[in-house]
């Protein structure tokens, strides 16, 4: 761009400020791959709540985990390179956990918000 860092990050300073950049979003790519996202609902057994939050953790293609109230369990956002690689996701990774059950896989088809 021919512009130092410094006088870059002002100018987005400003633009947001302004009002003209509203926010950031992220591109669900990489290495100009698209990424296959989906959401899973669990239901944990909350006498290990603790051991299963730590392991479901440690999971890499897990990007957002949420706890949801009364009996409804856990609710987690996926993101892997795939189609192909989310069974083995939830064969080998998720479902080996003890005390989970697995309760609904939806793919994300289109991000409206």
């Amino acid at each position: 761009m021919g512009k130092t860092e410094a006088t870059i990050r002002r100018r987005v300073k400003r633009l947001t400020e302004d009002g003209i950049i509203k926010k950031f979003t992220i591109d669900y790519t990489i290495d100009n791959k698209p990424r296959t996202r989906a959401t899973v609902k669990v239901e944990p057994d909350f006498k290990e709540i603790k051991r299963i939050l730590k392991e479901l953790l440690e999971i890499e293609e897990i990007t957002n985990i949420w706890r949801l109230s009364g009996d409804c369990g856990l609710f987690m956002k996926v993101e892997i390179e795939s189609i192909e690689k989310f069974n083995p996701l939830i064969e080998e990774k998720i479902s080996q956990i003890r005390g989970v059950k697995i309760v609904e896989t939806c793919f994300i088809t289109d991000v409206i918000k």
